[in-house]
Order: C-alpha cells, then structure tokens, then sequence
C-alpha cells in the first residue's frame, strides 16, 4: 500500500473524512477499499446511535430521576465509537485486513 492510502485508510476512521478516501483517485486500491468500508460502516453505527440518543433523550430527558439514561447511553456510544476507531487505526499501522468488532461484516462498499 503506497503513502497515499495509507493516509487516506487513516482517515476512513475519523468521522465522515472516509469520503476523502472515497472520491479520491486511488480509490480502486482493495486495501484502501476494505479501510473506507469499515470506517463507513462505523460512521452509520456513530449516526444511527446519535440518533437513538436523540430519541431517548426526547422522551427520557424531562424526567428528573431518568435523565442519567440519556447519558449513559452518550458515554457508552461515544467510547464504542473510540474503541472501534482505534482498532481500525491500528489495523491501518499494521497493515492488517483485519474487520471491527461486531459491525466488521457489514459491506457496503464493495
């Protein structure tokens, strides 16, 4: 894998910057394909759970005694989204195909 996919497979991890990667002109690369499907797969889990949070937090936020589920659920969202974002960050510096934890089988990029 030349620099450029490298970088561009570093920052499929960081949020939306995947489609950096994406509309770039090495993006017929596989590793860097395999890089932009995970961290794209990730950034739908990050939004789907800023969404559910949303929700909770509508419906659960005005009640004093439950506030702490909204919360917790952020705190619980935002270090899965860290976690994952590092194993994918770290299987970039080993040069690894390796898929993430529990959302890794999801393709969507192909």
């Amino acid at each position: 894998m030349n620099n450029d996919a490298k970088t561009f497979s570093y920052l499929a991890y960081v949020g939306p910057l995947f489609l950096v990667g994406l509309f770039s002109d090495i993006r017929r690369d596989p590793t860097l394909r395999f890089h932009l499907n995970q961290g794209c797969v990730l950034f739908l889990c990050e939004f789907a759970g800023m969404i559910i949070h949303s929700v909770i937090n509508a419906i659960f936020g005005g009640i004093i005694l439950l506030n702490i589920i909204p919360v917790l659920l952020s705190v619980f969202i935002g270090l899965a989204s860290l976690a994952l974002s590092l194993i994918g960050i770290f299987n970039v510096a080993g040069n690894r195909l390796s898929p993430l934890p529990v959302i890794g089988a999801v393709t969507i990029i192909k």
